[in-house]
């Protein structure tokens, strides 16, 4: 029979029962009891596996400027971007990357932070500085990329390409050589500045979905444990779908990442609407723009640009746009071997 636990000790007084288990939550405070040693053992493991897993034990910088990477790494560790910190979520890299950027935009033009298993891999590309100070003693300017000579600026040297010619990375735009009936009669320093069309192809992929959300009144309160990132709600049988959450600390650890909070859930209900293919494409184009835009400096822009391609794919559209950019192509090689 099932029976009271407080029946059953009135009526175990009268007759001889034969028990066999508890029920409800007198079964669950029984096997709680009874297993107390193996739900804390357990308990001590998975905090172990979530500490372990979400340590950095190791920041790797790819770049060939050692100088750079010391002054990046210290920089770094001030977001506890570091071995033996916690690992920062996608949206926190952003930030911090965003920050990084701007602390160091005249030397690097391109950053990436992205975490491997307990690994943060840091990616950059160096900004090319152009400065009309002498870099060498003797030096030609060159052209830093392929382009189509638009405008120049030269303060000394003898000029080796015309407005609008084509260049190739790497030829000499302007020369430190004197040249007198093709023969060099002296050497001395290039100096001064060129403006040239570059080109780029961009891929950028845009959603069709955009969301809004609508609240429908509806709340519940309970008590969830969090660890690191990690939730783990108690008597939430029914939870929301969607929710808006709010939470209130009741206990924390100071030395193990373990908080208990009380939650205060508010459902609403997501309302999504499919974008029409033009307008994505359009929302596409002014993204990769503003994404061009802010790789420029001052006296750069944007000359004109194309959508090549574009297709449907499952989650928006993909673009391929081509770009062409005004952008300063001045760079200095040194004249060696000049007695």
């Amino acid at each position: 029979m099932i029976i009271k636990k407080e029946d059953y000790k009135k009526v175990n007084k009268l007759y001889n029962f034969i028990f066999i288990s508890n029920l409800g939550i007198s079964n669950f405070i029984f096997k709680l009891k009874k297993y107390y040693m193996f739900i804390i053992g357990l308990i001590i493991s998975l905090i172990f596996v979530f500490i372990l897993s979400n340590i950095i034990f190791k920041v790797e910088i790819i770049s060939n400027d050692k100088d750079l990477v010391n002054r990046l790494t210290n920089s770094l560790d001030k977001y506890d971007i570091s071995p033996y910190h916690l690992k920062r979520e996608y949206k926190e890299l952003e930030l911090i990357k965003n920050k990084i950027l701007e602390e160091y935009k005249s030397e690097i033009e391109w950053l990436e932070i992205n975490r491997v298993g307990t690994k943060y891999i840091v990616k950059l590309n160096p900004r090319i500085l152009n400065s009309e100070t002498k870099k060498y003693k003797y030096q030609h300017l060159v052209a830093r990329k392929n382009a189509n000579i638009l405008s120049m600026d030269i303060k000394s040297g003898q000029i080796m390409k015309d407005k609008y010619s084509y260049v190739k990375k790497g030829d000499i735009i302007v020369s430190g050589y004197t040249y007198l009936n093709d023969e060099i009669k002296s050497t001395g320093v290039a100096l001064g500045k060129v403006y040239g069309e570059v080109w780029y192809i961009t891929k950028v992929k845009y959603p069709f979905n955009y969301y809004k959300k609508y609240k429908t009144g509806n709340k519940k309160e309970y008590i969830s444990i969090k660890i690191f990132n990690k939730e783990i709600d108690l008597f939430n049988f029914n939870p929301f779908n969607d929710k808006i959450s709010i939470e209130d600390t009741i206990l924390k650890n100071n030395i193990l990442p373990i908080r208990i909070v009380k939650k205060v859930d508010e459902e609403v209900i997501i309302n999504s609407s499919m974008n029409v293919v033009e307008e994505v494409k359009d929302n596409a184009l002014k993204y990769s723009i503003d994404r061009i835009n802010k790789t420029l400096k001052d006296n750069e822009y944007i000359i004109n640009y194309k959508i090549l391609n574009s297709k449907i794919i499952d989650s928006g559209v993909e673009l391929y746009i081509f770009f062409s950019v005004c952008e300063d192509i001045t760079s200095y090689v040194e004249i060696e071997d000049v007695k």
